[in-house]
């Protein structure tokens, strides 16, 4: 099986070689051309029900909600100018022809799981956003895999560009129901994230506004759901999310990467934690209260969607 020519080599590309400047600039110039093909190219009919009046030369990061395989390419097709897009599945790019059409756009490669790589793809973007160019993030990181959640936290990536650089943050919430046929674009106003002292404020105030848009998307278009008491309804979301990420190939198992979420203090705390109380030898002593925690510990396992995905992929050939 053969990786993508010269793709690869972009894994370990630093700021100086991950791009040239006669590249950015004709991304720029054939932006409008690649985006016709990009949409020719999605299985699905895009919609654009919201799009803001944007300056004509001037760059924005666009940060969208992340759930479903298509969302990224419909962004692409959508947004109206040249924005490289932040990258961070490494598999598709050694592998997924389609990457190429990536490599068209312009893209920042990012090791979800480096902090090294991190750092770097931030002066790459900022190198973009300089170059009078837009940048497309995710800043859920992997996929909004919760059924509670309208959006889950993000980082810190379009409050520490639009500090650097001044530019606007422009949120999306693509919309997509399971088996359908659209896919639904809602763009919201330019935000200037800059403008707030505090990240964490700034960071809330953005979740806020996706989270809104994103229950705008499901009052709009969504269908009825009917409930099925004779079916585990968790196992059967997850394996609805499993099938989305399948419509891409995959050669090995790289969930730790691909279910990448920002995690607070408290939940890095409380996930060790858990997995300490896993360790506890259980006694006549500490039976009547270890016992209840740890069945309780083990429903989670069964319900985590990181574990199902580890056990339930399957290897494709590409």
């Amino acid at each position: 099986m053969l990786k993508n020519y010269k793709l690869v080599d972009l894994l370990n590309a630093n700021v100086d070689n991950f791009t040239t400047d006669r590249g950015l600039e004709i991304r720029r110039k054939y932006a409008k051309l690649l985006k016709f093909f990009l949409k020719i190219a999605t299985p699905e009919k895009i919609i654009v029900d919201n799009y803001p009046q944007l300056n004509k030369n001037e760059p924005y990061i666009f940060a969208s909600t992340h759930g479903f395989s298509s969302d990224i390419i419909a962004c692409l097709a959508t947004i109206d100018r040249s924005a490289y897009l932040l990258m961070g599945s490494t598999n598709q790019i050694e592998y997924n022809r389609l990457m190429y059409a990536a490599w068209l756009n312009g893209f920042i490669y990012v090791n979800r799981l480096d902090d090294v790589s991190r750092q770097q793809s931030v002066k790459k973007m900022e190198r973009v956003l300089n170059s009078g160019s837009s940048v497309l993030i995710f800043p859920e990181g992997g996929y909004n895999n919760t059924e509670n959640n309208l959006c889950n936290k993000l980082f810190a990536g379009p409050y520490v560009l639009a500090k650097k650089t001044g530019c606007k943050v422009v949120p999306i919430a693509p919309f997509y129901e399971q088996n359908s046929d659209k896919i639904y674009m809602n763009y919201g106003e330019p935000i200037d994230l800059g403008e707030f002292p505090d990240k964490k404020e700034a960071l809330l105030y953005l979740r806020d506004v996706l989270s809104t848009m994103v229950y705008e998307n499901m009052e709009k278009h969504s269908s009825p759901y009917i409930r099925n008491e004779d079916v585990d309804e968790h196992i059967s979301f997850m394996e609805q999310r499993r099938k989305e990420y399948l419509k891409n190939p995959w050669t090995r198992d790289v969930w730790d990467e691909e279910l990448t979420q920002y995690l607070d203090s408290d939940e890095r705390e409380y996930n060790a934690t858990m997995e300490t109380l896993e360790k506890v030898h259980i006694d006549e002593k500490n039976a009547a209260v270890m016992g209840p925690i740890l069945a309780r510990r083990m429903e989670c396992k069964k319900h985590n969607f990181n574990n199902y995905m580890h056990n339930n992929w399957n290897k494709k050939n590409i």
